[in-house]
């Protein structure tokens, strides 16, 4: 009886967590593309482009969790185990990126200190969307295209992090950090261009089904 009685509202509290998960993929998909044109905002805007950030990063949460949620239902053992190990580090990751938002504007945290900590936890992010994407490909958890784009930002982010720190550790070198930069700030774009799309097309797909 108990098993009956709350099947009705398990079935509503899914499509409901759907829409929450999908409208929070769009805010974050939004929100990456004011974020990115931060430059060109005067310093009066730092306010608006920090709750940009914070919805950017903190959107990416419900994402990282309803994966969890999915594949975990669908996986058994080391599955299960591999699952809940890349929503911890999605979850970090951003909760991280976020953190990283808030000290530094009012300048708590330097500006060198606060890059590094942002670009190396978007390195976190990164792995978090191999990994999500890696397990949702294999049992396709949504079609290939999405997951492709997924995979292909992960890599993107986590790239520009290693690179990041390749240079920060070979700076004696000199000739070859300007290369290293330039690598890495065209994988940070390209990641960034693809989790666009990653998000806006699943957060698209939560809410109306269509893939």
């Amino acid at each position: 009886m108990n098993s009956l009685a709350q099947t009705p509202s398990a079935t509503i509290a899914q499509p409901r967590r759907n829409r929450l998960v999908g409208w929070s993929a769009i805010a974050s998909g939004l929100a990456l593309i004011i974020v990115g044109e931060k430059p060109y905002f005067p310093p009066s805007w730092n306010l608006g482009l920090l709750l940009t950030t914070l919805a950017l990063y903190l959107s990416m949460i419900p994402i990282a969790r309803w994966i969890a949620t999915c594949l975990t239902a669908r996986a058994g053992g080391d599955g299960v185990r591999g699952t809940r190990m890349a929503e911890s580090i999605g979850v970090t990751g951003a909760g991280v990126a976020a953190a990283t938002a808030l000290l530094a504007l009012p300048h708590w945290l330097p500006a060198v200190p606060a890059q590094i900590l942002d670009t190396s936890s978007l390195g976190v992010i990164g792995l978090w969307l191999l990994v999500a994407n890696a397990f949702a490909l294999r049992i396709h958890l949504y079609n290939r295209g999405l997951t492709l784009l997924g995979l292909l930002a992960g890599l993107g982010w986590l790239l520009a992090a290693l690179l990041m720190w390749a240079e920060l550790l070979t700076d004696a070198q000199g000739n070859l950090v300007p290369a290293l930069e330039s690598v890495r700030t065209l994988a940070g774009y390209v990641a960034s261009a693809f989790y666009l799309i990653w998000a806006l097309w699943l957060g698209i797909w939560l809410l109306t089904g269509k893939r």
